[in-house]
This record gives C-alpha cells, structure tokens and sequence, in this order.
C-alpha cells in the first residue's frame, strides 16, 4: 500500500505532523512518501501509482494557504481514490471546519473518495505564545489523535466533517486574508541595529519575497504569505512585521524537549474559560473517541 502526504507548511507545525503521520501510517504496513509544496513550483504530480493521499495545511484565518488551494486546484487525482484531509491551528472553534471547502469541492469533482478529516493542535507562530506546559499537553493530545486517525483510515471508518452554513459564509468572507500579506508587506522592516546579516530569513522565505539590497539593508518585496517564517525563525527578533507587530511571536518550540517534559497537573480543565475554551470540547472528544477504540 502507498500513501502520499502532499502538505504546505508555514513554520514547519504542517512539516512536523506531516512526519509523524509517516511514521505511524510506515509502522502499519504502508509505504509513504512526503512533498512539501514549494509556492513557486506548480508542477503536476503523478498520483496514479497511490492507494491513499493525505491532503494537509496549516490554517490560515478560517481557511486554507491559498499556495497550497493553488496546488491542489493544477492536480489531476484519479477517480476513487482514497484521500485524507489534515490541518492544524492554535484553536479549534468550529468555524475552523470549513476552512477546507474549497479542497472538499477539488476532491468531489474529481471523483475522490474523501473518507476523513482529522483538526491537530499546533502552537501558534503569532498572536502570542503558547505557554510550553499547554503545548506538551496538546503535543499529547495531538498524538491520540494520530491513534485515532491510523485506527479509522485502516478500518475504512468515515470520519468527516459537515461544514454549517454560518461557517462556510465565515470562511468565504475571511478570505480576503489571501491579499493580506501582499499589502502587509509594504509595512514590514527590519531593525539592522539587531540584525546580524545571516541571511536566514532570506534563504526561508517560501515566496523569495526578502532580498538585501546595495547597502546591507534587508528588504522586503510584496508577495508575502504572511507565514511568519522569516520574524518567527529570526535568531535576533530583529523583523517588524507591520500592522501585526503586535501580535508578532519569536523563537521556535523546542517539540522533542518539549514532549519529554512532565506534567504535573492538567492545563486544560472542564473548567477553563476564555480563548482556550475551545479546547475542552476537543480533549474531551479526543479522549472519548480514544477510548473507544482503545479502552482506558
């Protein structure tokens, strides 16, 4: 059996859950290959040689990257094949659901059969940082739900999503995010005072939107994704990212430190409130369908 997992990633949550469900899918018997798409590459991949196809993506304000919408839209999947959906985002409010309309309506006019749709949780890469106690706990979370996925794509075991109507309308009107990065870009600089010349944010950059000019400055083009690879992975925090500085975050997740951390007491509570509200309802079916399956 061989399964491709066609991916975008961001700072690299996507890549890195990419990885792991090659790991679990390889320890049942498949055999699986990885390809992170390159914004700038459309090139048509061959899928006939394929039993299973996962399709995954970070989530983009309610929807999905439009590098990764325009990938998928140029490939050409064959009739009844099996396919996957897998996304990820640093909240799991419902309205999350339909940001992956447009890649359900690409799989139906080809005649795929999508049979499930799995939502991890990743750390944010902006608005604020997550405290390393919650994002072991998700990390954790998260592998449960690798459980789940593996158990239910073996078995034949549907598991999709119905987008609601009030989702679907959110996810259309938020879209206007797909121009947002272009326009952001005009306000983005860099503080060459803290700035050290490594050219990293240069050599990342998904879209070659970053270049240093004749004196030395870095500089910023206008097609950017507003990924948050280049002010996320800045070893200096040197890059101001315009009308968002506010919510700018630094400085990369150690996961494997991190997944080897011990918890003392839950982060999570039937009683927590506020932005992280959300993930009571997903712990809690998580664990319900986990031990479903499993048992305690």
């Amino acid at each position: 059996m061989r399964c491709l997992l066609i991916y975008f990633t961001g700072t690299f949550n996507t890549r890195y859950v990419s990885q792991q469900l090659k790991k679990r899918l390889e320890s049942v018997g498949y055999e699986v290959d990885l390809y992170e798409i390159d914004p700038l590459n459309t090139e048509h991949l061959d899928l006939s040689g394929y039993d299973l196809i996962g399709l995954g993506y970070p989530i983009y304000g309610y929807n999905a990257p439009w590098p990764f919408l325009k990938f998928i839209r140029k490939q050409k999947f064959p009739k009844g094949i099996r396919t996957f959906i897998y996304k990820n985002s640093g909240e799991t409010e419902k309205v999350n659901d339909a940001s992956s309309l447009f890649v359900w309506r690409k799989l139906k006019r080809s005649k795929a059969l999508i049979e499930n749709e799995y939502h991890f949780m990743m750390p944010y890469n902006i608005h604020f940082r997550f405290d390393e106690r919650l994002v072991k706990e998700i990390l954790d979370m998260d592998e449960k739900l690798y459980d789940i996925l593996i158990y239910e794509i073996t078995h034949h075991i549907p598991n999709i999503k119905r987008y609601k109507l009030w989702h679907r309308i959110v996810t259309r009107a938020v879209s206007i995010q797909f121009v947002g990065g272009d326009v952001n870009s005009f306000f983005y600089k860099t503080d060459m005072e803290k700035c050290t010349g490594c050219g990293l944010c240069i050599r990342q950059c998904p879209m070659h939107n970053i270049r240093k000019d004749e004196t030395g400055t870095i500089r910023f083009d206008h097609h950017c994704l507003m990924c948050m690879r280049c002010s996320f992975f800045c070893p200096t925090n040197a890059i101001h990212i315009g009308i968002l500085q506010g919510w700018r975050v630094n400085g990369q997740y150690n996961f494997k430190a991190i997944r080897e951390m011990t918890l003392d007491e839950p982060v999570i509570t039937p009683d927590t409130q506020g932005f992280f509200r959300c993930y009571v309802d997903t712990y809690a079916y998580i664990n319900n369908r986990h031990n479903e399956l499993f048992g305690q």
